[in-house]
C-alpha cells in the first residue's frame, strides 16, 4: 500500500497534464494499487481486469 500512497500524493515524476488536470502515470503502478483505487472509484468488474484494463478504466473516470 505504500506505493499507492506515494504515487497518489503530491507531484509524481512523469505525470502528464492535460487541460490543467493532473493525471498520474498509471502504467507505472502495481495492479494491487490500481485495484484499490478502482475500488474507491466504484469501478465495476475490477476483479476481472488486467493491469492495463484497470489503468484505462481509471483514466476514463477522470
Amino acid at each position: 500500500m505504500a506505493s499507492f500512497q506515494k504515487l497518489s500524493g503530491g507531484s509524481t515524476p512523469g505525470a502528464s497534464q492535460q487541460d490543467g488536470q493532473f493525471e498520474p502515470p498509471y502504467d507505472k503502478w502495481r495492479r494491487d494499487d490500481l485495484y484499490h483505487l478502482a475500488q474507491q472509484q466504484g469501478i465495476e468488474n475490477r476483479a476481472n481486469m488486467s493491469t492495463d484494463e484497470l489503468a484505462r478504466a481509471l483514466r476514463e473516470t477522470q
